[in-house]
């Protein structure tokens, strides 16, 4: 899915949401190198991760295993700037792996967010518009 985001001042920005990247997306497997052709056109990769792990999903591998997806299928991805999105902060459960997040990724932004409600999202908006050079449209 591709969006549009608009930032203030204004700026604004084309986001891919690539949902369906799998462990051995860099050798094709599942509907991998479609995806990755896709994300191979982004200049920074923001992984949204469910710190509450409603889904029994464990956040901090799902980012190592998206990370080692984009490196093993070109290098260069792994070198851009990407920023670890927490979400579902506003439920309880999420503070052990927000606070995990952090301790596992010392070096990585990290912007703590509930989609739900919109708590920091306009600070993930502001950093998104740094990064990106903030080009007038």
């Amino acid at each position: 899915m591709v969006g549009v985001v608009d930032f203030p001042g204004f700026y604004r920005a084309t986001i891919a949401d690539i949902p369906g990247l799998i462990e051995g997306a860099h050798a094709n497997i599942g509907l991998g190198h479609d995806f990755l052709r896709h994300i191979s056109r982004c200049s920074i990769f923001l992984f949204v991760v469910d710190t509450a792990a409603v889904d029994q999903r464990d956040p901090i591998s799902d980012i190592q295993i998206l990370r080692k997806e984009l490196r093993l299928y070109d290098e260069e991805l792994g070198e851009r700037p990407w920023l670890i999105v927490p979400n579902k902060i506003d439920l309880e459960e999420s503070n052990l792996y927000l606070e995990a997040l952090k301790t596992r990724f010392p070096k990585q932004e990290v912007f703590p967010i509930s989609a739900e409600k919109g708590d920091g999202l306009d600070a993930l908006k502001k950093r998104l518009c740094e990064l990106a050079g903030k080009r007038p449209i």
